[in-house]
Parts: C-alpha cells; structure tokens; sequence
C-alpha cells in the first residue's frame, strides 16, 4: 500500500524541493562559494525562507524510530562544543543501549556478526543545521544531520560512527546527497 500525500503535502515537499536545491548549490544557478554557504547571503536567505514555509517538521515520518526514549541522549551532542564534551553524551548513549540488551545470563552481549547494513560518519561540527538532510531523508537525519541515537556506535576524533541498516541506506543517501555540507557520509 502506498500512502499519497494531500495536494498541501504535495506543495509543501516542492517548495521544500526549492530550499534544498538553493542550499545544495545546483549547478543551473551560479554563485561563489561565500553565496552558497554564508548564512547571510541572499540564497541561504531565501531558502531558509522556504524551509520554514514548507513545515518539513511534520513531512518527516522516520523521526520517530530508531530514537527509543530509553536511549534519548542526556544533551544535544551539538550543545557540546569539544570532542571532550560530545564523548561522554554518546558513551552514555551505547552504555544504556548495552544494558537493555544484555540477557542475565550475558556478561556483555557480543553480535556473532554483523548485520547487513553500512557504516556512516557524522562531523556534528561541520553541520549548518538547515534540515535539508532531515527532509530527504524523511526524518532518518534530524534537523541538525545528526542520525537516529540507536545507531551510534562510537564518537572519536571529531566524528560519530553510526550503523544504518540496510534497509534504511536508500533514505540516509538521499539525506546525504541533498546536504548542502560535507558532514555526513559514508565509511569507505
């Protein structure tokens, strides 16, 4: 069964169309870098314009899943502006995820493999938080790029490790293609 969206869904996602491709730098339209990505430029203007007009909040159906409230983070690991200070929210983060998953007779649970998926890299730095990833990726990402909690596998170096599954990589792709930045991708 597939769900069709309302003819004000349907115009809400074109004009949220507009903002991505006015932050994405489409090659049709163009600009000097400063034009692209400054926050006061005319363009990031204008498409930050049409992402509030175009209500992606309520166009993003993932933002729900992969983000159990048991695992909800402490702090936004963006709050933190150090390495020093996003370690400790994401450690939490795998600590509880590890407890839940522990069985009593489990001293530490170890997957024997690991399941069909990909690994993704998120640079909370790097992000200019405009929810163009959060949008294409119907909610996987959230408004700051950030991939679902119950993903996370590791933060070091500046960088969040996170495991998608499978089944969700056609959606963190989309994310990652309409991103107007480099702060998400893939693990090579």
């Amino acid at each position: 069964m597939v769900l069709e969206d309302s003819s004000g869904e349907a115009r809400r996602r074109v004009v949220m169309s507009q903002a991505v491709e006015l932050l994405s730098g489409s090659t049709h339209m163009p600009c000097s870098w400063p034009q692209k990505l400054l926050p006061n430029s005319r363009r990031w203007t204008r498409a930050r314009a049409l992402i509030a007009r175009a209500d992606p909040e309520s166009l993003a159906p993932l933002d729900r899943q992969l983000r159990s409230p048991q695992l909800r983070p402490t702090d936004s690991i963006l709050s933190g502006h150090s390495e020093e200070s996003r370690r400790p929210i994401v450690n939490d983060v795998i600590a509880r995820r590890t407890s839940l998953l522990r069985t009593p007779d489990q001293q530490d649970p170890v997957a024997s493999s690991m399941p069909p998926g990909g690994l993704l890299f998120y640079f909370p730095s790097e992000t200019v938080s405009d929810g163009a990833s959060r949008y294409a990726s119907c909610g996987f990402f959230d408004p700051c790029d950030c991939p679902p909690w119950d993903t996370w596998i590791q933060y070091a170096q500046g960088t969040l490790v996170s495991w998608v599954p499978e089944v969700l990589i056609p959606l963190a792709q989309q994310g990652i293609d309409n991103n107007p930045v480099e702060c998400i991708k893939w693990a090579d």
